[in-house]
């Protein structure tokens, strides 16, 4: 009986130490809102892959809130592409748009101070930097996300939803994605001599989350600018393109990740943010639940 104390103290104190699930993600190599349009209210190639993953994320989101907001779509192209693929997608009615580009506006949403803030966003979208194309995300408001990835890391794994594009090309970079994933390698531009991004692939984990887009969708959404190697934490390969070696031949280099709600991005990782654990008054209770246990358990066997 003295095991079975044992035993049952170690799963209670695993209890108190479980982790949240995190938010869903999608992280993408690609410049898709510099290469996307609308017919009407369709969204077409590089805009529909966004309007897709905005649905998929939106599905999974489990923080509550319904809000998406855009870190630094400046104008033209970058604005255009977030405003079509939101309004013109399922969400509209049921969540609202939002779009930050002050520098203080964006600092007041990771400190709580804005109106529109890190608290009371569903989804936070960043898009392709401003070297890529007009009105993308500056390199100044880029700085300021970075020293952010704490805050990230935690609204993830509070349920929120993160949706960006690439940053690679940016003298600033991807200081807040290696922060949440430390073994993440990012690379640039296709990783070879050749310049053929034609020919972008989904996986299958990618037919299910952008369900009714084709890799022709995908593949228009060219050229991208960023792929992914390295430890993915708990990401999967979306979209694969093909990454050309010395040798002239090619391999499928990962170029949008993602996970969906459930996925570990990093919480308690050494170096990152401690997991969530269960809400306090629900851990007396099952303190409760255990003890009881051990205690039917040692009167019925003895001690």
């Amino acid at each position: 009986m003295k095991n079975l104390s044992k035993l049952l103290g170690i799963l209670l104190l695993s209890l108190t130490a479980s982790a949240a699930t995190a938010g869903p993600v999608i992280i993408a190599g690609t410049d898709a809102d510099d290469h996307g349009f609308a017919t009407g209210t369709t969204n077409m190639t590089g805009w529909l892959f966004m309007q897709k993953a905005f649905e998929n994320i939106a599905g999974q989101v489990s923080n509550g809130r319904n809000s998406i907001v855009c870190l630094g779509c400046n104008g033209s192209q970058a604005g255009a592409a977030f405003d079509s693929s939101t309004q013109n997608s399922a969400l509209t009615g049921s969540w609202t748009f939002a779009n930050l580009t002050s520098l203080s506006d964006i600092s007041g949403f990771f400190d709580g101070t804005g109106a529109v803030n890190i608290g009371n966003a569903g989804i936070i979208y960043m898009p392709t930097v401003e070297s890529n194309i007009i009105g993308g995300i500056s390199d100044a408001q880029l700085a300021l996300v970075n020293a952010q990835g704490a805050a990230l890391n935690s609204y993830l794994a509070a349920g929120g939803g993160l949706f960006t594009q690439e940053q690679a090309n940016s003298a600033i970079g991807y200081g807040w994605l290696t922060s949440l994933l430390p073994g993440l390698i990012v690379q640039g531009d296709n990783g070879g001599p050749s310049t053929d991004t034609s020919q972008l692939t989904l996986t299958a984990a990618g037919n299910a989350a952008f369900p009714g887009l084709t890799n022709a969708d995908a593949s228009n959404a060219t050229p991208w600018h960023a792929w992914f190697s390295g430890n993915f934490g708990g990401l999967q390969t979306l979209i694969t393109g093909p990454i050309f070696n010395d040798a002239g031949g090619t391999f499928p280099g990962a170029v949008v990740l993602g996970g969906g709600a459930g996925t570990v991005i990093s919480c308690g990782s050494p170096g990152q943010p401690a997991c969530d654990v269960p809400e306090p008054d629900s851990l007396p209770l099952m303190g409760f639940g255990l003890l009881g246990m051990v205690y039917t358990m040692r009167r019925r066997f003895g001690k």
